[in-house]
C-alpha cells in the first residue's frame, strides 16, 4: 500500500513514467458534468494524474477524441435472473463497460441459504467486474410461501462482516417494517451496527406508512410505480434507482424528474435482465442509449451510472475520474449510441471493440448446488384439478410489461363435473405453484387472465422469491408434464404441448436458477423457449420473467405462492 502511494505520487509529480497514459480524452467530468480534453495517468490499476501535462509512460493510449467516463455501476441487481453465474456473466457485461455491480444474492439465498450466499461471494472473486453484495434481508421473503431456507438477524450480523458486502438487501417486507415486527428490526439494527446501507423495496408507498418505512433508516427504493411516488420518496431523502429491466421499467416515467438540482437522489440498475438483452442490446449502456433517445441528458446520467451508486455504498475510491480513484474507465464513441471501444479496469484493458482480453476464472460448484428440485412424487392430471363454490371468484388479472397484476373477480369456465377450466378464448389459464425445497408436496392452483396460453403449458423453477416451481398452462396433462420435466432435469424452464411433450427447455441446474452454459448457449435456448411458447398463444414480450412474479407476494395486487393465493393489497390469503 504504501510503496504504491509513493509510486502513484511520484508519477503525479512527472518523477516517474506512468504505467498507462489515455491521451486526447475528451474526460467526462462526474463531479461538475464538464468535458475536459485532457490526458489521464494511471499508476498500479489507480489514476495519479489527470492533465495535458502529462505524456510520459509504459503504454500509451491515443483516444483521439473519443469519450472517457468512469465504468458503469449497476446499483441493484440480482445475477441469478440473468439465468448465468457471475464468471458468465462478468464475460458479457464488461464489454460493454460495466465494471461493477451491486449485486442482491436473494434468489439463491431462499433456495440454499447461507450457502447459497458464500457461493456466490466465492463465485464473484477475481472477476473483470467487481460484484459487490448485500446481504439479503428477507429469507424467507414472506410467511405466506414456503422457502428453501431462512437467515435470522444473527447469521445477518455476520454476513455483513464479509469482505465485498456493502449493505443489507432490499427489505422488501414493507408492512413488517411499519408495523415494527421483531424479527424485521432486528434485522435492520444489525445492519445499522455493522455500519452498513440499508436497501429498500416499497412499491406504491407513501403517506405515514412511507414515514414509518424511512424513520427505520432505508435508504433507497427501485420499485417506484410513477413519478409521483418517487418524488415523495426522493423529497424525504431516499435514494431512487431508476430500474430499467427485461420485464419491467420505471424508465420513462421517472426520467422526467431527474434535473442537476436533484441529480444526486437517482441511480441506475437493470434489477433484472434476460441474458438475451444482455448480449443483443447491452447492459446499463443500452439504458444510457434508450434515456438518451428519451430526451435526458447524457453527462446527468453517466453521474447517475457512476458517482452516485458508488457514494450512496461507499465505495470511495470509484466512480469518478480523478486523482486517487481506481482506473476503471470506459470508452464511448459517442454519447448517442454508447457504443463501447475500450474498457478498462484496474488500470488494463479489459475489453475491445466487443470483445473481452482478459481471462475469465470460472469457480467449481458443490454438488449441493446442483441438487435443489426435491418433490415426493411424480404428478399427473388430477394433481390439477380446481374445484371452488359457485359464482364469481378472485382471478389474477396479467398486465404487460408490469410486475403489478389486476385483481379480477369472475365468473370461471367450469367443467360438466363443476371443476374449473381454462377457457382460452377468454385468455383464461390455470395456474399453480408446487413447493420443491421441503418435499412437502404443497400444490396451490387458481386462475390467471391475460397469459395467453390457447394450449400446453410453461414451467419454471425460477418463481420469485422462494423459487418454488410456478407452471400455468390450458390442460392439466401438460401442466404435470412440465412439473415432471422440472424436477427430471433439476430445474429450469420448460414449455410443453397439449399432449404433455416437451417442446423446449433451459436446464438450469444451479439452485434451479442458473445455467452452467455459456452465455450464447443459453441465450439460443431461451429464444426457442420463447418461440415455443409463442406457438402456444402467449403474445407476452417475456412470458417466463412474467411468469416468475406471479409467485411474488410483495407487489401487488393478487399473487399465488404454494400456500394459496394471495391477496397483496390486503395482506391476506383468499
Amino acid at each position: 500500500m504504501i510503496a504504491d502511494l509513493k509510486a502513484r505520487i511520484a508519477v503525479a509529480r512527472k518523477k516517474e513514467p506512468a504505467d498507462l497514459l489515455l491521451k486526447n480524452a475528451r474526460l467526462i467530468n462526474v463531479f461538475n458534468s464538464e468535458i475536459m480534453e485532457t490526458a489521464i495517468a494511471i499508476k498500479n490499476g489507480f489514476i495519479a494524474a489527470v492533465g495535458t501535462d502529462y505524456n510520459q509512460a509504459e503504454v500509451s493510449i491515443d483516444l483521439k477524441g473519443q469519450y472517457l467516463a468512469p465504468g458503469l455501476i449497476d446499483a441493484h441487481l440480482h445475477i441469478e435472473s440473468t439465468l448465468l453465474v457471475p464468471a458468465e456473466l462478468a464475460r458479457i457485461i464488461v464489454v460493454h463497460g460495466t465494471t461493477c455491480v451491486i449485486n442482491d444474492p436473494h434468489e439463491i439465498a431462499n433456495v440454499l441459504g447461507i450457502a447459497g450466499i458464500e457461493l456466490m461471494l466465492e463465485a464473484s472473486a477475481n472477476l473483470p467486474c467487481d460484484y459487490f453484495t448485500t446481504i439479503p434481508s428477507c429469507v424467507p421473503a414472506t410467511k405466506m410461501e414456503t422457502s428453501g431456507a431462512e437467515i435470522n438477524s444473527a447469521q445477518i450480523e455476520k454476513l455483513l462482516a464479509y469482505p465485498g458486502v456493502v449493505g443489507l438487501g432490499e427489505m422488501m417486507n414493507y408492512p413488517g417494517v411499519i408495523e415494527a415486527d421483531q424479527a424485521v428490526i432486528e434485522k435492520i439494527a444489525a445492519a445499522h451496527r455493522s455500519g452498513k446501507v440499508i436497501d429498500g423495496h416499497a412499491p406504491a408507498l407513501g403517506g405515514i406508512g412511507l414515514q414509518a418505512y424511512l424513520s427505520s433508516g432505508i435508504s433507497s427504493d427501485h420499485e417506484s410505480l410513477s413519478a409521483p411516488e418517487a418524488r415523495e420518496k426522493m423529497r424525504n431523502g431516499m435514494k431512487v434507482i431508476i430500474r430499467h429491466g427485461s420485464a419491467s421499467s420505471s424508465l420513462k416515467e421517472l426520467l422526467p424528474l431527474v434535473n442537476e438540482r436533484n441529480v444526486e437522489s437517482f441511480m441506475l440498475g437493470s434489477d433484472d435482465r434476460e441474458v438475451a438483452d444482455l448480449i443483443e442490446k447491452g447492459h446499463l449502456n443500452d439504458l444510457l442509449k434508450t434515456a438518451v433517445a428519451w430526451g435526458a441528458d447524457p453527462l446527468l446520467l453517466i453521474k447517475m451510472a457512476t458517482l452516485n451508486p458508488a457514494r450512496h455504498y461507499r465505495l470511495y475510491d470509484r466512480g469518478a475520474l480523478a486523482p486517487g480513484y481506481r482506473a476503471d474507465l470506459v470508452v464511448f464513441e459517442d454519447l448517442r449510441d454508447f457504443k463501447v471501444n475500450l474498457v478498462i479496469k484496474n488500470g488494463y484493458p479489459a475489453a475491445r471493440q466487443g470483445k473481452m482480453i482478459v481471462p475469465i476464472k470460472h469457480t467449481s460448484l458443490p454438488p449441493e448446488a446442483l441438487n435443489s428440485v426435491h418433490l415426493p412424487r411424480t404428478l399427473d392430471e388430477s394433481d390439477f384439478l380446481l374445484t371452488a363454490p359457485r359464482g364469481k371468484i378472485a382471478v389474477i388479472g396479467v398486465k404487460q410489461n408490469d410486475l403489478v397484476t389486476e385483481k379480477l373477480d369472475l365468473d370461471p369456465p367450469r367443467n360438466k363435473h363443476g371443476e374449473l377450466v381454462a377457457d382460452p378464448g377468454k385468455s383464461i389459464n390455470k395456474i399453480a405453484v408446487v413447493e420443491r425445497h421441503r418435499n412437502s408436496g404443497r400444490l396451490a392452483l387458481a386462475l390467471i387472465r391475460g397469459f395467453g396460453l390457447h394450449e400446453g403449458a410453461v414451467a419454471s423453477s425460477v418463481a420469485h422469491d422462494s423459487h418454488n416451481i410456478i407452471v400455468a398452462g390450458v390442460e392439466e396433462k401438460a401442466m404435470a408434464a412440465a412439473v415432471n420435466e422440472l424436477a427430471r432435469i433439476g430445474g429450469g424452464l420448460v414449455v410443453v404441448d397439449r399432449y404433455g411433450q416437451v417442446k423446449a427447455e433451459l436446464a438450469l441446474p444451479v439452485a434451479g436458477l442458473m445455467s452452467q452454459e455459456p452465455a450464447d448457449v443459453v441465450a439460443k435456448k431461451m429464444k426457442a423457449l420463447l418461440e415455443a411458447a409463442r406457438k402456444l398463444g402467449s403474445s407476452l414480450p417475456q412470458p417466463f420473467m412474467t411468469l416468475s412474479f406471479m409467485a411474488l407476494p410483495v407487489i401487488p395486487s393478487l399473487k399465488i405462492t404454494d400456500q394459496g393465493l394471495f391477496d397483496v393489497d390486503r395482506f391476506t390469503f383468499i
